[in-house]
């Protein structure tokens, strides 16, 4: 809360300097979204459910001046019936922007996407996920940032400073797919500094004929969290450990046709592996997807995806992702209810299980959305990332109404 105050204390500052200019456009919108979580198996640890519920709202106010400048704001509140880890508020945005005809730069709260790939964006390190709100890694929380972008003929530069670290969120004692035990709240350590030690980014990007290509290089914490293991009343408990890393990465995304070749690549120095030992590692994703176009009905389109997850620290790595296959199919039926589906499934090249992955959307009218989506976990083995997922295997059904 210190934080989203001294953010908002410094846009309020800045509305101030233009308060004498009339905004040229502003719009409001929101959108409230009802979930049922079910979990088809019986729970693990006692005090966990089958079935969560929650509900969302999440609104957005953008203004803009006619003197190149623009402000985002858009919070973020769930409340979840059963697990109190997941009730949380956020600022997904509450970002100032100005621009002129080569440049750009914002300050505040934002969201930052990098990467090409399907089942996992090993570059994408800017913004934390919201795993309570996401299993699937794809929400992300709002990051607080300074951002300049420069427009050159020889490519985009983008310069990042982040003041302040989010981390990550996790399910609580009663919340599924958690660790065990559960993360402590409020007793997570840095090391190498604090939450408020300041992380750095820059990143170079550019198109050429049917090429897009990125480099980028970062300092400052890793987003996922290592374990620290404290004593409390004889009793074993988990606590959240980060560790200052350094990163050079970049992707590589060729077009042919109606082809994709893609590539994320990163070397990393200064994180812990599984026996929580740091060092340094190369992790790649390299992948390929083919889109026959109109061949549902005339309209739709059926895109096939393959790509391979590596990590050179293979079973040393904390990550579920390590030496993997993924293989999926996208559905666009490219209807006027945007009708939209991903059926995948990943493979542990070193037997250690599957996964299988659904998301469906559909518009059922003008301001009602129907989402599907959800995972199925098999086969991990004793003592793996994916055997705590065992008996996890989840669906979720929402409705998202938008105003």
């Amino acid at each position: 809360m210190r934080l989203s105050l001294v953010v908002v204390l410094v846009l309020f500052q800045f509305s101030n300097c233009f308060a004498d200019i009339k905004p040229s456009y502003t719009d409001y919108k929101a959108n409230l979204s009802l979930s049922s979580w079910f979990f088809p198996e019986s729970p693990i640890y006692s005090g966990q459910k089958h079935n969560n519920y929650s509900i969302s709202i999440e609104s957005e106010i953008y203004v803009e001046w006619p003197n190149n400048k623009n402000l985002t704001f858009r919070p973020f509140y769930m409340v979840d019936n059963e697990d109190s880890y997941r009730t949380h508020f956020d600022i997904r945005e509450m970002r100032y922007s100005l621009y002129g005809d080569d440049w750009e730069t914002n300050i505040g709260i934002g969201q930052v996407f990098w990467g090409v790939t399907e089942s996992k964006n090993l570059v994408d390190i800017i913004n934390q996920f919201d795993v309570v709100d996401d299993p699937l890694l794809k929400t992300k929380l709002g990051q607080p940032l300074m951002n300049l972008t420069l427009i050159r003929d020889y490519g985009y530069f983008d310069f990042y400073v982040l003041p302040y670290f989010r981390e990550r969120t996790s399910p609580g004692k009663k919340g599924r797919l958690r660790t065990d035990p559960h993360f402590l709240k409020n007793s997570t350590t840095f090391e190498g500094g604090s939450q408020w030690t300041p992380e750095l980014a820059a990143r170079w990007s550019k198109s050429y004929y049917d090429y897009d290509i990125s480099l980028h290089s970062f300092f400052g914490y890793g987003r996922a969290p290592s374990i620290d293991i404290k004593i409390i009343d004889g009793l074993i408990n988990y606590a959240p450990n980060y560790q200052r890393v350094r990163q050079l990465g970049g992707t590589f995304q060729r077009t042919l046709d109606s082809t994709l070749l893609k590539l994320e690549w990163i070397v990393r120095d200064g994180e812990k592996d599984s026996n929580l030992k740091r060092g340094g590692y190369f992790a790649s994703v390299l992948g390929l997807e083919h889109t026959l176009f109109q061949s549902i009905r005339d309209n739709g389109d059926i895109g096939l995806l393959i790509e391979y997850n590596f990590d050179s620290r293979r079973s040393k790595s904390s990550d579920l992702l390590q030496d993997d296959i993924f293989i999926a199919t996208r559905f666009v039926l490219n209807d006027a209810q945007n009708t939209e589906m991903l059926l995948g499934s990943i493979f542990d090249l070193d037997g250690d299980g599957q996964i299988f992955q659904l998301d469906f959307g559909r518009r059922l009218n003008d301001s009602l959305n129907l989402g599907i989506k959800g995972a199925v976990y098999q086969n991990g083995r004793i003592g793996s990332n994916l055997y705590l997922l065992r008996q996890d295997s989840w669906l979720e059904v929402s409705l998202k109404k938008y105003f």
